[in-house]
């Protein structure tokens, strides 16, 4: 069984195309306190690279990144 990071918060954003599930994560993790946990959901196959990157760019930690039924769960720590 493999572990389990403590989610914070859901955004879920199945349905939306790319940039808004970026900017809407980006807003999401602004508004977030630093060491808390974000969860995205997405079918935009475009955020597989741009919400690393907007990681990567922001300084937040993706801790897992897991590709499930056409969707995309992203965890990140703000």
């Amino acid at each position: 069984m493999q572990h389990k990071e403590k989610v914070d918060k859901i955004l879920d954003v199945q349905g939306l195309l790319c940039p808004v599930p970026t900017v809407m994560t980006s807003k999401a993790l602004k508004e977030m306190k630093k060491g808390k946990a974000l969860q995205v959901i997405t079918n935009d196959i475009t955020t597989k690279e741009s919400i690393p990157s907007l990681c990567a760019q922001e300084g937040y930690n993706l801790l897992e990144l897991k590709e499930r039924e056409g969707l995309l769960y992203f965890t990140i720590r703000a």
